[in-house]
């Protein structure tokens, strides 16, 4: 696959604070950094579904 015409111009665009948080999460939960729907492709390609769930238990119901 070819790069792009303006691939340097990508590569060295800033991010934003949306993306840097989203890289971030990305690095610590080990999770495939991308689209939503890529994300899960590449994570049950890869045995990482478990990555794309929150943390911790789940919450039990409220009793009332």
């Amino acid at each position: 696959m070819d790069r792009p015409s303006d691939w340097v111009r990508r590569v060295n665009r800033l991010e934003t604070g949306v993306e840097l948080e989203a890289i971030h999460k990305s690095i610590n939960r080990g999770t495939p950094f991308g689209v939503k729907t890529w994300q899960a492709r590449a994570a049950a390609r890869l045995g990482l579904q478990s990555t794309l769930k929150p943390r911790g238990r789940p919450r039990g119901k409220k009793k009332k």
